[in-house]
């Protein structure tokens, strides 16, 4: 079988699949990574904001003094949006929404919040010496969550999220009003609207969520290493490996998404009146240059030396044909 052939049938099976009824099916499938993604994203923001048996061990970073006294038990744990203060001596767990609620400028905010997160800690009388240096954690973790882990996730998730919600309009606007009319025909500027909207939402979140990914993933390493090998460190940081690997998941559907969204998008012309968009016409269309290539062939038409590159002669002469 020759190449031809080959390139023939492959193009007529997709024209006859991209008419038929399976092809609907398939444009569901990429609708599938949406679910994972926004679940990782929910998740990934989540971290730290309440009590529940999962939610404390989401953490960007967790914070721990590097003495072996009263505090080598403890952990401040900062998420985007919560803290949570553990103490492993007695398995407790106290997680609240720490952005916004508190400042770390202002001491009465540090001492409330540090209260709320070690109720126990701080009403226990032995412990009454190691405050300062637990206030001193809680701080760090509101100047972290302020100033260095900012809203960049919530940022692309939020652009995510609108332009899922452009598709709708858009396969209504869009999809819809053209697969009644003829190919060439320009898209109205409020379709342009919903277009754009939608494909530049989805696009930039994606790209968003990959700098949150890799900003997040190099800092909670940097700050790591840094307070590990800093002499007269007295806070000690970890980096959170749960969360980062949910965020790089939440990413990775996210792409696949991404990829595969032309295929939802995908407008099926279907304009009965229209010739030129039949499966007949299609095939016409693809194989045309092939067929008039070949009857030139046949007739025996010589052509200039660059006509093969740049298409075939507009006049056929068949040779033994008499002209005045």
């Amino acid at each position: 079988m020759g190449i031809k052939t080959t390139v023939k049938n492959v193009a007529d099976w997709w024209i006859n699949f991209q008419y038929g009824p399976a092809f609907k099916f398939i444009k569901l499938i990429p609708l599938t990574f949406i679910i994972p993604t926004v679940l990782f994203l929910i998740l990934s923001l989540s971290g730290c904001l309440s009590s529940a048996p999962t939610i404390p061990s989401l953490y960007v970073v967790a914070l721990t003094s590097s003495s072996n006294g009263t505090l080598s038990s403890t952990q401040v744990r900062l998420g985007y949006f919560g803290m949570c203060g553990v103490d492993d001596s007695d398995g407790t767990r106290s997680c609240l929404s720490a952005a916004g609620h508190y400042s770390p400028s202002s001491p009465t905010d540090i001492v409330t919040l540090t209260e709320l997160l070690f109720p126990e800690l701080v009403n226990n009388s032995n412990a009454r010496g190691a405050l300062p240096e637990l206030q001193n954690m809680v701080l760090t973790g509101l100047d972290l969550q302020d100033q260095i882990f900012g809203k960049v996730l919530l940022t692309g998730a939020a652009l995510f999220a609108l332009g899922l919600v452009m598709m709708a309009p858009y396969k209504y606007m869009v999809k819809k009003p053209l697969a009644k009319l003829p190919l060439d025909t320009p898209l109205t500027k409020k379709q342009m609207f919903v277009r754009r909207a939608c494909y530049s939402g989805v696009y930039g979140g994606l790209m968003i969520v990959f700098a949150a990914c890799i900003g997040t993933t190099e800092t909670a390493g940097a700050l790591g290493h840094a307070t590990a090998h800093i002499r007269g460190s007295s806070i000690l940081m970890k980096e959170g490996v749960t969360l980062q690997v949910l965020q790089w998941m939440a990413f990775g559907f996210m792409f696949l998404f991404v990829l595969t969204m032309p295929v939802v998008l995908f407008v099926r012309r279907e304009n009965p009146l229209d010739q030129f968009l039949s499966p007949e016409g299609l095939k016409e269309k693809a194989f045309g240059f092939a067929k008039e290539y070949a009857m030139d062939q046949a007739a025996g038409v010589k052509k200039p030396g660059m006509t093969k590159f740049f298409g075939r002669a507009k006049t056929r002469e068949v040779p033994g044909d008499d002209r005045v």
